[in-house]
This record gives structure tokens, sequence and C-alpha cells, in this order.
């Protein structure tokens, strides 16, 4: 990987330059990393995740999410870019009257070499990293028909040389599930990064509007019947995923649109499809970034796998060089999963 790569990729991510005035016209926003996605699971969906989320990573996407979680669940991401970059998530979900979710997340850009001039270079090198800490909770209402959360969170950026700053922002979420009248069907909106200011500079505000639809049974039957999916379980508890198609030999597919408005830059639109087979799930999704992406359709294009065991799961995504930071190559994100 080309060496500039990196540096086209440190100077997009963290909108601190106008050099590509056709493409950053987020320059006046801090803390571009916030838009990273979080778990290899949604981003192998196109990012189409706020209506679908329901494991700890919904603490990112949609906290109402977080009420779909009735097991304690833990969840790491590891996302591997050009060279040394590199980006971890670390998520805990605890449920206690609705679900708690707690988070940290980090952006390691690497080390770099100092200058005290044109050409002249000290010897000594710095990190550039990134960290948020997140606190949320979700619950249901309704019957399930309606869930609401929110998410606060504690940002840091560290530019190196004692540069950065911190500040505090939050995000609040609500889906409903119209499932009596609509089966399998949630429509979700999310508020994002609300309020704080970055050394001077907005973070990436925006609101999500997603839509899902769920399913079963859609290419082969379950042997036997399956959790409803509308009810729930004996224990009135809404199913993971796996839990559709599992041991009854079923399937479930779970589709999505999402658009994605920021208060500064250009508008999104994200589709994601996942498919369960028993204990491996396929994934696909597609992110278009108005009015073109700028590297070409196929910048768009996500793919992705998972496979469940009881109470394990296993995620990879791949993306290919999606948003505007030049020629990146592949990039591919790895998550596991325990709910206990």
């Amino acid at each position: 990987m080309r060496k500039d790569a990196k540096a086209v990729f440190i100077a997009g991510l963290l909108a601190s330059s106008a050099a590509f005035p056709g493409t950053f016209d987020e320059s006046r926003v801090a803390a571009s990393f916030l838009k990273i996605g979080t778990g290899a699971r949604a981003s192998a969906m196109g990012e189409a995740f706020t209506a679908v989320a329901d494991d700890s990573s919904a603490l990112f996407w949609n906290p109402a999410g977080l009420s779909f979680v009735q097991k304690t669940e833990f969840q790491v991401t590891h996302n591997q870019w050009i060279s040394d970059v590199k980006a971890d998530q670390f998520m805990l979900a605890i449920p206690a009257g609705g679900t708690w979710g707690l988070a940290w997340s980090t952006l390691d850009l690497g080390h770099f070499a100092e200058w005290d001039g044109p050409g002249v270079v000290t010897g000594r090198t710095f990190t550039v990293n990134d960290q948020v800490f997140s606190l949320g909770y979700g619950n249901s209402f309704f019957a399930e028909t309606v869930q609401m959360g929110a998410t606060a969170k504690y940002v840091r950026e560290s530019l190196g040389g004692g540069i950065g700053g911190q500040t505090y922002s939050m995000d609040i979420g609500a889906t409903l599930n119209p499932w009596d009248t609509l089966p399998g069907i949630s429509f979700s909106a999310v508020l994002q990064n609300l309020g704080g200011e970055l050394a001077g500079f907005e973070l990436p505000q925006g609101l999500r509007l997603g839509t899902a639809a769920r399913t079963p049974g859609l290419f082969n039957k379950p042997k036997r019947s399956s959790p409803d999916l509308i009810g729930g379980d004996s224990e009135g508890r809404t199913p993971y995923p796996w839990e559709f198609s599992g041991s009854e030999g079923g399937d479930l597919l779970i589709s999505s649109m999402e658009l994605l408005l920021p208060a500064t830059g250009r508008s999104e639109v994200h589709w994601g499809f996942e498919y369960w087979m028993n204990f491996v799930a396929l994934r696909a999704g597609y992110r278009y970034r108005f009015p073109r992406n700028d590297l070409g359709g196929m910048s768009g294009l996500t793919l992705g796998l998972g496979i469940r065991g009881r109470g394990l799961q296993f995620d990879y995504g791949f993306d290919y060089a999606y948003a505007p930071y030049g020629d990146l190559g592949d990039a591919s994100r790895f998550s596991l999963l325990v709910a206990f």
C-alpha cells in the first residue's frame, strides 16, 4: 500500500483540510472518526443497520435496539485499514430494568516522525489516536411496539505534541415495530452526536432514518415451530436472529434500507441484506453517497458472513475503499460476540 494513501486517509478522517473541495465538504467538522461504523455485521450490510440493531453494537447504531438484548453480551470488533491504521471497539450489554450498554472505541493511526522544520527530522516520533467512551440505555414499551434509547459519549482526540481536545455528545434513537399490522417491519430514527464541539469545530451530527423487514421461512420452512417473530418465545422475549434458523431448520431473511442526513456534508442512502440458514449468515450491502461515490460504483459494495453457536457468534465484514479517502484498497472487519 502506498505511503501517501495513509496521509490522504488521515487528512480526510480528521477533516482538517479542504484540499479536496469536491469531496471534503465536511471540512468544518471535527472528530470524523465518530462516523466509522461499529461491528462487522453492520458493515457487511452496507451500514443499513439502525432498524436492525438487536445486539450490543446498537450502542452505536441505535441505542433503542439495546432493548432487544435479553442476555449479558460482550462483543469485540477489529477493523484493519491501510498500513498500521486500525480501529477497535469493545462493547458490553447488561439487561437490568431495560438494557444498559458500555463501550470503548479507539482509532490508532500509528507512529509519525517528528519534524522541527522543513526537511529537519528530530529523530523522535509521536502517535495520533482517538477514543470514545460510551454509556447507553434502551427499553421497550407497549409490548415491544416501541423501543427508545440514548447513548452518552465522552470523545477524546490526540494529535500528538499535546495537540488535541475532548468533548461530550449524545445519541437518541427510537424504533417502531407495528408487527400486529405489518409483521416483521420496523422503522427507526436516530439523532447522532448531538452537542459538543472539538477545537472549535462541530461534531458530525446527523439524522439516520431506516426501515427493515424480517421474513422467516422464506426458502426453507422450519421442521418444527420456531419462536414466533412477532410475539417472541414462551418468555415473551424477541429471539436473536440465529434462534429463528437454528435447530428448527428454518431460515430468516432480513432486508434493510437507510437514509443518512448529515448536518454538514452529503447525504447517503444504504441498503443491506442478511440471510440466516441454520448456523450461517450471508450478508451484502451497498452505500451510495450523493451525488456519486467518489471512487466509482464498486466503492459502495460490502460483503460478509457470520457463523454462530450457542451464545457465540463470529462475523466478518469486507468493503472496498468506501468514503472519500482515495485509493485505500480493501478493508476488513472482524467481530466476536458472546452472549451468556
